[in-house]
Formats: C-alpha cells, sequence, structure tokens
C-alpha cells in the first residue's frame, strides 16, 4: 500500500482538510463558469475588439 495519494482527492491530515473546507483551498476539479457569465463575456469582448476594427477601419478609410 502506498503512502501517496495520486488521485489527490483525499486530504492527508485535518490542516488539509481544514484548508479545503474553510478556507477554499482548491481541490483540483475546477467548474466552468456559468453559461449567462459565459455569454456575457463573449458579447462585451466581442463588441470590444468589433469597435477597434471598425475605428481602424474607419481611421484608414475616412481620412
Amino acid at each position: 500500500m502506498s503512502k501517496h495519494n495520486e488521485a489527490r482527492t483525499q486530504p492527508y491530515n485535518d490542516v488539509m482538510e481544514h484548508k479545503q473546507r474553510v478556507e477554499g483551498y482548491p481541490n483540483g476539479t475546477g467548474g466552468r463558469m456559468p453559461l449567462l457569465i459565459r455569454l456575457i463575456g463573449y458579447l462585451i469582448f466581442g463588441g470590444i475588439f468589433l469597435m477597434m476594427i471598425i475605428a481602424v477601419f474607419a481611421a484608414i478609410f475616412l481620412d
């Protein structure tokens, strides 16, 4: 039997268990952002990128 926890899902002492539960120590199985927040991010960054492209074309062709 190995002393090492290969999966790293179970804490190996009380200190690590406290850190995982109370302080929010990551356990390695991170999730994704909710769909609504991802869509809002796509719209904001897509809009900024589109405005920069339009500004470049306006500066070139409307000079």
